[in-house]
């Protein structure tokens, strides 16, 4: 046995009051989130809106027709600005204003006049159709800049909601003129409200999911960044560097390690604070990403310690590009509050051995330590496999002339 329409409306209810409590009470753990409120209040005013259409179907009064259809739309207005805010667009409260006004002026018109019921239904499932349309197109474009994997069946969701409120707006043209207190859902029958429900339920969950995929996109990012050079750190380094060294080994490819620790950086906290020191790793951490190139991993490995895997390096050209950062580094000045400060750094290379990332950075390590040991502001090559020293010689040189 089917469901009569009110009982669909009413299931409607209940999904959008839920949706609503359920992004209120997640905007009450993240209250950052505008996107969470603007859901909660739009799903809200559409559910109130929902119940009114149910509550006095299937002849409401003119008023509350009016009412209820404008509050739908207000409601569809906060969704669609919702999802413009989710892909971070500015706030439009004065555009959402003039649609919702301008909507309640020309349904109200329309009702009072006595326009055809079909007139009102197209109205009404156009710009439904259009919100709709509106909100699958957000979702995409918001994809350039953010991908998720919940985007794309939010945009087919809204999609074909929107085809579907097309064909009711169609539909209601092959039926002869309707009286003035003919019922809003009679031109499809209960397929366009069952459609509804099964769209609204999939919709809101399909919210949910792309806020938490997002959440967790920026939890991992939080958990896997330095917070002060934005660079990856030692966690982010080891799992993914663990992960080129094992496809290096399999693929017979070779691959260097750099560790590089800042000289003498006790003596820059002491003179300029922390603050000071903070600003100097920003600025060192700032000239890595310049001058390694972005196909590699650099990381901070902890403190004033960074590190870098550098795939598809021979260990000849893996120490040039060392040496090229290090005398970079030593070529220029960082300015702190109006003073000069020049960082040297000592750096150690290794060559990546059999995939064991491991090892590669307990001998670049071993190697740092070394060239500390022999003055600092140097790099060292890992002795377990040094590179051919005319080669090396060669490649500053080359580099240099260009």
């Amino acid at each position: 046995m089917g469901l009569s329409v009110k009982t669909l409306f009413l299931i409607n209810v209940a999904v959008l009051f839920l949706s609503a409590a359920a992004a209120w009470y997640f905007w009450r753990l993240y209250r950052d989130s505008a996107v969470l409120l603007l859901w909660s209040f739009g799903t809200a005013v559409a559910g109130l809106a929902y119940l009114l259409f149910g509550v006095f179907s299937p002849a409401p009064p003119t008023a509350i027709a009016a009412i209820a259809a404008t509050l739908f739309i207000a409601g569809c207005t906060m969704i669609w600005e919702s999802l413009r805010r989710f892909n971070g667009r500015p706030a439009a409260q004065g555009r959402m204003a003039v649609i919702v006004v301008a909507f309640a002026v020309i349904f109200s018109a329309a009702l009072y006049s006595g326009v055809d019921l079909r007139v009102r239904v197209s109205l009404f499932s156009l710009v439904m159709a259009a919100f709709a349309a509106l909100s699958a197109w957000e979702i995409v474009r918001g994809g350039k800049q953010e991908a998720l994997l919940s985007r794309l069946p939010m945009a087919l969701i809204l999609a074909a909601m929107a085809v579907g409120l097309l064909g009711r707006a169609g539909v209601a043209w092959l039926h002869s003129p309707w009286r003035a207190t003919d019922t809003f859902y009679d031109a499809m029958g209960d397929l366009v409200p069952l459609a509804n429900s099964v769209g609204l339920v999939c919709l809101n969950i399909g919210f949910m999911i792309m806020m938490s995929e997002r959440l967790s996109s920026r939890y991992r990012k939080y958990a896997l960044t330095d917070e002060l050079t934005e660079l990856p750190n030692r966690r982010l380094f080891l799992e993914e560097g663990d992960r080129l060294s094992r496809r290096a080994h399999k693929d017979g490819t070779t691959a260097c390690i750099l560790m590089m620790d800042l000289d003498h950086f006790s003596d820059v906290n002491q003179r300029f604070g922390h603050a000071g020191g903070d600003h100097a790793l920003v600025a060192f951490a700032r000239l890595l990403r310049e001058q390694v190139p972005p196909t590699h991993i650099v990381a901070r490995y902890g403190g004033e310690e960074f590190c870098a895997f550098l795939g598809g390096v021979e260990a000849s050209e893996g120490t040039r590009i060392a040496e090229h950062f290090r005398a970079t580094l030593a070529g220029q000045a960082v300015d702190i509050w109006g003073q000069t400060l020049k960082l040297t750094v000592s750096i150690g290379v290794a060559a990546l051995s059999d995939g064991d990332l491991g090892a590669a950075v307990r001998s670049a390590d071993e190697a740092l330590y070394q060239a500390k040991d022999q003055g600092r502001d140097r790099v060292v090559f890992s002795a377990r496999n040094p590179p051919d020293p005319r080669s090396v010689k060669s490649s500053v040189f080359g580099l240099a002339r260009g």
